[in-house]
């Protein structure tokens, strides 16, 4: 004797989902704009950083010629103009261009602006003028500003040194 039973078929679970739900959803925008948040302020971080590493190549480059007036023991001369930072020595008592340190040029992506001490530039007639550097390795006072020419931020540094080529650092 066989029993015969039916299986019951139960109703359809309600679990059985076409779609995302509303805390799903929330949770995917929440995500992606903290993603972007963070891409932005990493974005600025990088336009700062690209700034800081030009002053830092500025300052060098002005090292890098009192090193050597005070090697040559020489009278010394670094113009700017447009393109970067050239350097002049006296030579029978007329400024000449010098090439024993590669001119500095100026990074397509800034902008740059300088200040010097137009009276002596006056008193040592220098129809160019620009930053003196004695052999001792003093120089001239100056102030460069670079500024990073972008669309989505704005960065600068300003350059200012003394005579003994102090350069004078924010506090950060």
């Amino acid at each position: 004797m066989y029993r015969r039973t039916e299986l019951s078929r139960s109703p359809p679970k309600l679990t059985d989902q076409a779609g995302f739900t509303l805390i799903e959803l929330m949770v995917v925008v929440v995500i992606m704009a903290v993603v972007v948040a963070v891409g932005v302020l990493s974005l600025g971080r990088l336009n700062q950083d690209a700034t800081n590493g030009q002053q830092v190549r500025v300052e060098q480059y002005f090292k890098q010629v009192a090193d050597e007036a005070v090697f040559r023991q020489k009278l010394l001369l670094l113009v700017p103009d447009e393109k970067g930072l050239n350097l002049y020595s006296k030579q029978e008592y007329k400024w000449q261009p010098d090439n024993a340190i590669e001119s500095y040029q100026w990074p397509e992506s800034f902008e740059v602006e300088w200040q010097f001490d137009e009276t002596i530039a006056r008193q040592q007639k220098l129809k160019n003028p620009g930053w003196i550097i004695w052999p001792s390795g003093e120089v001239v006072p100056g102030k460069i500003t670079l500024k990073l020419i972008s669309e989505s931020d704005e960065a600068a540094a300003v350059i200012e040194w003394n005579q003994l080529l102090e350069f004078n650092r924010p506090e950060e």
